[in-house]
C-alpha cells in the first residue's frame, strides 16, 4: 500500500465554531476552512484571527491581539463527539467546535 504524502491528502471543507474565551478573544464565532486533520485548522484560524483583529484595531486601537489558539488549550468536538487526537482526519461537511477549557475558582 502506498501512503499519501500530506500534500496529496484530500482537503475537507469544514465549519469551525468557537465558543467561550476563544470567541470573545478572537471576535470570531464561525469560520469555514479547508483542512486534512484537526491540527491543520489551528494555523489557518490563527491567520484569519490576525487579519480580522488588524481590521478591528484600525477602528479601535484598544483591541488587544489574542494569544494563538492551540490544540492543547482547547476542548475539541467534531460533529458533537469529543476528540482528543490531533491527527483526527476530517471529512467534508464536518463541524468542529473549539471550546476553552472550563476553570473554577
Amino acid at each position: 500500500m502506498i501512503k499519501l504524502r500530506r500534500w496529496q491528502e484530500t482537503m475537507a471543507e469544514i465549519t469551525v465554531k468557537l465558543f467561550g474565551v476563544f470567541r470573545s478573544d478572537t471576535h470570531m464565532a464561525k469560520q469555514t476552512v479547508n483542512a486534512v486533520t484537526l491540527m491543520d485548522i489551528f494555523p489557518i484560524l490563527n491567520d484569519e484571527v490576525e487579519k480580522n483583529i488588524e481590521k478591528k484595531r484600525a477602528e479601535d486601537p484598544s483591541i488587544e491581539k489574542p494569544e494563538p489558539i492551540k490544540f492543547k488549550d482547547a476542548v475539541v468536538y467534531v460533529n458533537g463527539e469529543r476528540i482528543s487526537k490531533k491527527g483526527y482526519k476530517l471529512k467534508d461537511g464536518d463541524e468542529v467546535w473549539l471550546m476553552s477549557p472550563a476553570s473554577g475558582g
